[in-house]
């Protein structure tokens, strides 16, 4: 008897010693996966595209559109600022980010673009996400790899582009409405050429 009540408090003591450390190993990798990205603001990328003319596509329009919703083609779209949102629907930043560009858009100008390019995404995922959210901006399914051409490897991405066609800035992760309202400010400045 006085063995089996030896292992069962040494079998109860290794239980024991394990249970904080996979506790701190859970709690971390839930703050590392639902919080930080939220804390961290987005991230000046070093993208050698800043500077350069924005790499040109014609995508799909799955979402919005106006009066031609087929395709976006982003040199049609020069003489504005552009803000590219590279998102997807199984990415909760992304939807914070979509919720931030959303609450701006009535305040921006008409010569303010913006246009959410879904990428590695299932399209009706894609779809059902855009339409949930009530995006008010045209959302374009990047079809042709775009998302590479433009460095966004992580999600959310901004590239705010001026109306020369030029990249001003490209950012991965969540911004805030300030931090946007400075990009497009900034590309809104630049001048003409």
């Amino acid at each position: 008897m006085a063995s089996e009540r030896a292992k069962s408090e040494r079998a109860k003591s290794e239980q024991q010693s394990w249970t904080p450390a996979v506790l701190v190993l859970l709690a971390s990798a839930l703050f590392g996966f639902l919080v930080l990205p939220y804390l961290s603001g987005g991230v000046a990328s070093k993208s050698a595209l800043v500077g350069q003319v924005a790499p040109d596509f014609s995508l799909p329009v799955f979402h919005g559109g106006g009066d031609d919703p087929s395709r976006i083609k982003l040199s049609a779209l020069r003489g504005n600022v552009v803000v590219l949102d590279f998102w997807a629907s199984w990415c909760r930043p992304c939807t914070v980010q979509a919720s931030i560009l959303s609450a701006m858009l009535p305040r921006q100008g008409e010569h303010v673009v913006f246009v959410g390019v879904n990428t590695s995404d299932n399209p009706e995922r894609a779809r059902e996400s855009a339409e949930r959210q009530k995006l008010p901006y045209v959302a374009v399914l990047d079809t042709d790899g775009i998302a590479d051409a433009y460095g966004a490897s992580s999600l959310p991405t901004l590239v705010v582009i001026d109306p020369n066609g030029r990249v001003v800035s490209a950012i991965s992760g969540v911004m805030s409405e300030a931090e946007v309202e400075k990009a497009i400010a900034q590309a809104s400045e630049s001048p003409p050429g």
